[in-house]
């Protein structure tokens, strides 16, 4: 969505409820009913004007939050964007963060704006707030001044009541008096009274008049009272509940808009900052990022450092390898040293001097790899450490029985291990498929039945030296195994005979490529199909052991 796409949205009025007459009667006449109704909403508006308050605190705090969030952006860009003018700005890096700094600094002008917009929903709700509170005081005056009319209205009430009770008590004691009824005449003083019947006669016919005026006062004050009650409660008190409800539904009804402002405004600002991660212009982060071309900058920087000389000031390191230089001992010594070496010795020597079928060296390399490498991953295809190797080719030439590949060392890089058994078979005087027997070999390489190409191999096999038999079954062998486990290792018959094919074909890579060389470097993919047909086919080649 685009900024311009964000801008424009539906008012809030527009998904404001209708307000229902109905429903409003029904509040004011439960509000009436209600003791202390108008208190009530009294209380009801001032717990409103406290959550626009609340609003309008949060979005101050928040505002200043903004504010400075997009003054600190603004001045880091500036600052960065000022200290990278020193750097070269050509290559396609510079060119991108200079635009991604630009791209900050929008983003820190924008959330400034964002922080002005908020300040201002903050500001709407406080005056808000005290419209509200002006309103509410108003109708609490209104309020306030019925309850005192009403109030009077009791007390003047009271009032006619008590000369009322007053004069009607006098009343009864004249006639009592007039009757001369000792036994009712309420004792007033110690003395009794000595007037004439006459006097008796007209003090009750006063007492008669007044208890009838009272009586007619009291009546029109009781019905001021009952009529004021009616008007209050009739009148008065729903027309001040209709005003305080609707000081109450306006200040709802403000704050929800206001509310759905500040999700507008923030949405706004969001969309702002998602038009700056990526836009079609292409000048959003993802795409500025995309822009940068590493290995078009690395190319440029040596184009520039080609034409440079050198200070002086830095040391030049010399081209080409260094050359090893071995110490050459005597024979005496080299005999004492390696009395029995495994490496460049012919297999049949090897069988014929250790009285062993298979090589010790190829027996404790492949238990190692089957102990501790089976589901090593690209066994056999990663190479180990060179100097490891070389140490491990001495151990072995040295003493190959002492020779300990259960250690951490050998266990910590089993590629060690099976590097130095690959290196044992290229130094081989005679490979480990002899070259008496290359040219079979070849030609059963070629037949495409495979029926008939495994038949082919068999008879080969069969026809090999003893020792060479019985290393190259022990290798397949332990290879059939390895490849059980491709699901872990990743290494096929496919990818092992990609490995062994030059390896036990005989290697060509360190020797000068002849016609006949470069006539077997041709037929690499014979020497892998080869051993991958042996591989396959590792139980019908190869007679079992029972």
């Amino acid at each position: 969505m685009s900024v311009e796409e964000a801008q424009t949205r539906p008012s809030i009025a527009a998904d404001t409820p209708s307000v229902n007459y109905h429903d409003d009667q029904n509040v004011i006449s439960s509000l009436v009913d209600l003791d202390n109704g108008f208190q009530f909403l009294l209380d009801k508006v001032k717990l409103d004007m406290q959550a626009a308050k609340d609003v309008s605190f949060f979005l101050k705090k928040r505002a200043i939050i903004e504010e400075e969030y997009g003054k600190q952006m603004t001045k880091l860009t500036q600052s960065v964007t000022e200290s990278f003018k020193s750097h070269p700005r050509s290559s396609t890096f510079g060119s991108a963060w200079t635009s991604s700094l630009k791209v900050h600094e929008n983003i820190g002008e924008q959330r400034i704006k964002f922080a002005s917009d908020i300040t201002e929903v903050a500001d709407d709700l406080q005056l808000l707030v005290k419209d509200t509170e002006k309103a509410r005081k108003h109708a609490k005056d209104i309020g306030s001044k019925q309850e005192k009319i009403l109030t009077d209205a009791e007390l003047a009430l009271d009032k006619s009541k008590q000369k009322y009770d007053m004069q009607n008590e006098e009343w009864e004691r004249a006639i009592l008096m007039k009757t001369n009824d000792p036994y009712h005449v309420p004792k007033k003083g110690l003395f009794k009274s000595n007037k004439s019947q006459y006097q008796l006669n007209r003090s009750e016919e006063e007492a008669h008049n007044k208890a009838a005026a009272s009586d007619h006062h009291y009546r029109q004050q009781l019905q001021i009272v009952n009529s004021a009650r009616q008007d209050y409660f009739s009148t008065h008190l729903p027309e001040m509940l209709a005003g305080l409800k609707t000081v109450g539904d306006e200040c709802c009804m403000a704050l929800q808009y206001q509310l759905a402002r500040y999700a507008y405004i923030y949405e706004r600002a969001l969309v702002a900052d998602g038009y700056a991660l990526d836009n079609d212009s292409g000048l959003g982060l993802r795409s500025l990022a995309e822009k940068v071309d590493k290995d078009l900058d690395l190319m440029n920087f040596i184009k520039s450092c080609s034409g440079q000389r050198n200070t002086g000031n830095v040391r030049v390191i010399q081209r080409g390898d260094v050359p090893y230089k071995e110490y050459i001992m005597s024979t005496a010594a080299h005999q004492i040293l390696n009395p029995n070496p495994v490496f460049g010795i012919e297999l049949s020597a090897l069988m014929k001097r250790d009285k062993q079928e298979v090589p010790l060296i190829v027996q404790k390399c492949a238990e190692a790899v089957e102990k501790y490498g089976l589901q090593s991953m690209g066994i056999y295809r990663e190479s180990g450490t060179g100097t490891q190797i070389q140490k491990l080719k001495a151990d072995f030439n040295r003493d190959c029985k002492q020779v300990n590949l259960d250690s951490d060392e050998n266990r910590s890089d089993i590629n060690n291990v099976t590097g130095v058994l690959k290196l044992w078979f290229r130094e081989l005087p005679s490979p480990l498929f002899p070259q008496a027997a290359y040219d079979h070999f070849i030609a059963a390489a070629k037949i495409d039945d495979e029926r008939l190409r495994i038949l082919g191999l068999h008879t080969v096999i069969n026809d090999l030296p003893d020792a060479h038999y019985a290393t190259l079954k022990y290798l397949m062998g332990h290879l059939n195994k390895v490849r059980q486990y491709e699901q872990y290792n990743k290494m096929g018959s496919s990818n092992l005979a990609t490995i062994f094919g030059m390896t036990l074909m005989g290697d060509l890579s360190a020797g000068s490529l002849n016609s006949s060389g470069q006539h077997r470097l041709a037929d690499t993919h014979l020497h892998v199909r080869v051993v991958q047909t042996i591989l396959d086919h590792y139980r019908l080649i190869f007679e079992q052991d029972e």
